[in-house]
């Protein structure tokens, strides 16, 4: 009897200090040592000194040639640099701001894993996008075509499932749609009906109402007509009054676009719906990787390779005789360059064209670009929550952000329960110049404080999790499809070239996403062999 209460004693011992260990490993878990992070981002204060600049200010470097000078080194100068080459042409050279090129298809590589600091996939393209499927076949994405003779893609670099879970009702739930349970869906079939109608419609002249790339999109006024009116506005007319389904239409605009359904237009956000391949629970079927469009990126510039110049910031451009001379202030070496070239593919965004080639178009005026955040966290393991296993993209319902995708999980070769959560907030509300001053004023602590509370409501325990977050803001991340502003007559002036000039940032298709960058690159390679006399 006394070796039995001393076993029991010796046992309720153990097990008293299995708990502590255990109780004071988890309070240790969650009370890391302090948070470190940073925020990145571009140089705003090298970016303004286009804002104020002078001749002589600067000191004066030397002066360079090419036969093809490319500013801006996003996806659309990239594109056109790639077009070129492929054409056998190589007196060109690229010039970007950022230490890096890339826009907003910059990712990182550190500590052994990729992530992207702004677009993460990209949709399979449709029939219409060409361009975008014969670029995805030459880098080798497409290993076979379907019945249809529609592309098969690579199997690495389809969305792995599941691909996307909704935190809603104080659970996790496959799919981006909140769904009530036990109430009537009249509401999700009437707003499925309306988006299978734009789907199917054909205009008067034959072509589908909404395409990608949006130029080849329908004319018919009466389609057009939808641009000059605010997309929650269209939504309310056909009926529509679900607070789920409304608050689902503006999330997925405020991902493409930056903008509340109360900011772009109604055939912007149809557009959204309505020109790519869903399944039928609305998702995408997307091709992504860990580094998001990073990985066309690279493919881009690989074939630029040694004809790209980083931390060059372009001042002004002006025609001299049958020449264009663009002066450059070289951040690295603290001086002006001037180039002198036949051609200039202007690739930056449209807003800066006032300031460089001091044009007095009023459409640079009405502009808009909404401002971004993207922050991404370092984690000693993805976090779970009930209800559903970890997925691609995780969203939160009514966060004012836009949820996360975790980065390793298209990566097979991810053996560690380490990651990095890519999280994505959009300012979408009209007043964009409040939004940026008030990112000018948040420090690194509010945004770790505001990402973290979000977090908190599916995973209580992320505190615990995370072990740094580092933060980039982009004051002028993508250009906003305002009401009137797709199909009015700005659009169209500001794409209109000049003799050896061609403008061809994605902001001329009012949609800034990589499809349209890759079409406005190509367009302007063909320019530029147009008045090269080229045939290609």
């Amino acid at each position: 009897m006394n070796e039995d209460r001393l076993s029991r004693r010796v046992f309720l011992f153990t097990l008293a200090l299995c708990s502590a260990a255990l109780g004071i490993g988890a309070l240790f878990k969650f009370r890391r040592k302090k948070l470190e992070g940073s925020i990145l981002g571009p140089d705003k204060n090298l970016g303004h000194k286009i804002r104020d600049y002078s001749p002589g200010k600067n000191p004066v470097g030397e002066t360079k040639r090419t036969k093809v000078l490319i500013v801006g080194g996003g996806i659309s100068g990239l594109s056109t640099g790639y077009y070129l080459k492929n054409s056998g042409f190589e007196d060109y050279l690229i010039l970007d701001l950022e230490k890096e090129v890339g826009g907003n298809s910059r990712y990182e590589e550190r500590a052994g894993f990729r992530f992207p600091w702004g677009a993460h996939y990209l949709p399979q393209p449709g029939k219409e996008a060409v361009l975008v499927r014969k670029f995805l076949e030459e880098i080798g994405l497409v290993v076979g075509t379907d019945k249809s003779g529609d592309p098969i893609y690579a199997e690495t670099s389809l969305c792995f499932d599941p691909g996307e879970r909704l935190f809603y009702q104080g659970r996790w739930h496959a799919g981006l749609l909140p769904r009530r349970s036990g109430e009537p869906d009249e509401q999700e079939e009437k707003f499925k009906e309306i988006l299978r109608t734009w789907k199917n419609r054909i205009g008067r002249d034959g072509k589908r109402a909404f395409v990608i790339p949006i130029d080849l999109s329908s004319r018919d006024p009466s389609i057009l007509r939808l641009d000059m009116f605010p997309f929650s506005d269209y939504l309310k007319s056909q009926g529509i009054s679900s607070p789920e389904i409304l608050w689902y239409a503006d999330y997925c605009v405020r991902d493409d676009y930056g903008a509340n359904s109360e900011s772009i237009s109604a055939w912007a956000g149809l557009h959204y719906f309505c020109s790519r391949p869903h399944d039928e629970d609305d998702f995408p079927a997307v091709l992504t990787w860990p580094e998001g469009n990073g990985f066309l990126m690279e493919k881009l510039k690989s074939r630029s390779e040694g004809r790209i110049k980083t931390s060059q910031l372009v001042l002004n451009i002006k025609k001299i005789a049958n020449t264009w001379e663009t002066t450059v202030y070289d951040a690295t070496r603290n001086r002006e360059t001037k180039y002198v070239s036949e051609q200039v593919v202007y690739s930056l965004p449209s807003f800066t064209r006032k300031y460089i080639l001091g044009e007095k178009n009023p459409a640079l005026h009405r502009l808009q670009y909404s401002p971004w955040l993207v922050a991404n966290l370092f984690v000693d393991e993805v976090p779970e929550g009930k209800g559903h296993p970890p997925a691609w993209e995780n969203v939160i319902y009514r966060s004012k952000g836009l949820g996360y995708v975790v980065s390793t999980h298209q990566d097979l070769r991810a053996q560690r329960p380490q990651s990095v959560l890519t999280y994505y907030h959009a300012f979408g509300e009209r007043d964009t110049i409040g939004s940026r001053n008030y990112m000018a004023r948040s420090s690194w602590k509010d945004w770790k404080d505001g990402i973290l509370s979000d977090l908190r409501r599916p995973h209580p325990d992320i505190d615990g999790l995370v072990t740094r977050l580092d933060i980039m803001t982009i004051a002028h991340g993508m250009i906003r499809p305002n009401p009137g502003f797709l199909w009015g007559n700005d659009r169209q002036s500001l794409s209109i070239s000049a003799q050896g000039l061609h403008f061809a940032h994605s902001d001329l298709s009012g949609v800034s996403i990589f499809e349209e960058a890759l079409y406005r690159g190509h367009e302007a390679f063909k320019k530029v062999n147009r008045d090269l006399g080229r045939s290609f």
